[in-house]
């Protein structure tokens, strides 16, 4: 009987499953408004009845083995100690209560984490044995594969690319700090200077309407205010790139991401940041390219987590 795994993207605004495969094929999909502002037991709940509809529509393919949750948030031993999408959100044990609930395996792990391996596994980064993959949307996350695995840290916090810091007297950024990656290169962050661009008279955009695709295609208009937008977040990111490539020597970085839809527009400037800042043999070696799998590489490195599971806890004990 063909094995299935359950894939799940938990973002703070959709929830998205998709009945995956172990070569990667997505059989089938769902998606629902995760409606965080109903508080997290109606989450759950909402998140438990769809991910058992997935199950009994598996069940008609073959056997569904396990689940798998990229949550966003600090996740450790199978709870999300706090998520700054989901308010409410803390020290919830996910893992447990999903389990109890639907009577199958789940492996929760963070979201940008479950994206790294995604790529990884599946996409731009197919047989890696080390990366850093760069979200660049509201924020920018990341997750760091090394030796063929995530690497999450001592407590689970591995990966914060975007509170990298790139201008130490920068502007605020959410977290507290100023002058983290975050404010300049996420799609927040390019809005917010163009904002400040149009306050200063060097712009005319309608600030009502100011989105990075708005932006993206003014820029690709010929606009060069816009085209300078994502040439500055290329700096951004080239500046933060730099400092990873000398401490961890990866074989490769993937950006992907809404913002990552412009990669012509910011790709030039962060490559000569990189060029400029790193030791020439890093920066000549290191592949630096763009995500392949866009808005499934969550779910499907979700799902390759349970499969990975499963292996382990199918294989007879050693004792």
């Amino acid at each position: 009987m063909k094995k299935l795994a359950i894939g799940i993207d938990m973002g703070g605004t959709n929830i998205r499953l998709a009945l995956i495969s172990s070569d990667g094929l997505a059989i089938n999909s769902l998606r629902y408004k995760t409606s965080a502002q109903e508080g997290k037991d109606a989450v759950i709940s909402r998140l438990s009845s769809a991910t058992a509809e997935m199950i009994a529509e598996g069940r008609k393919h073959g056997m569904v083995i396990g689940i798998g949750i990229g949550a966003p948030g600090l996740i450790e031993n199978g709870v999300v100690r706090f998520s700054p999408n989901l308010p409410g959100w803390k020290e919830v044990p996910l893992q447990n209560l999903l389990e109890e609930a639907l009577s199958l395996p789940v492996v929760l792990e963070n979201d940008a984490n479950a994206v790294a391996y995604g790529e990884n596994s599946f996409g731009a980064g197919k047989g890696l044995s080390s990366l850093i993959c760069i979200t660049l949307g509201t924020g920018v996350g990341g997750g760091l594969i090394l030796d063929g695995k995530i690497w999450r840290g001592a407590f689970g916090m591995a990966g914060e690319v975007g509170h990298i810091v790139v201008e130490p007297d920068g502007n605020k950024c959410s977290c507290g700090n100023r002058g983290c990656l975050e404010t300049y290169a996420s799609a927040t962050g390019i809005v917010r200077t163009a904002r400040d661009t149009v306050n200063r008279g060097d712009a005319s955009w309608d600030t009502g309407n100011l989105t990075t695709e708005t932006l993206e295609g003014a820029a690709r208009g010929g606009d060069k205010a816009a085209a300078s937008l994502f040439a500055g977040a290329g700096r951004y990111l080239g500046i933060g790139i730099s400092s990873l490539l000398h401490i961890l020597n990866p074989e490769a970085v993937i950006i992907g991401g809404g913002v990552a839809r412009a990669w012509d527009l910011f790709y030039p400037s962060l490559s000569e940041e990189i060029k400029q800042r790193c030791f020439k043999e890093i920066a000549e070696r290191t592949k630096i390219m763009p995500a392949s799998l866009g808005d499934n590489a969550g779910i499907l490195g979700a799902a390759r987590l349970a499969f990975e599971q499963s292996a382990v806890s199918s294989q007879p004990s050693s004792v």
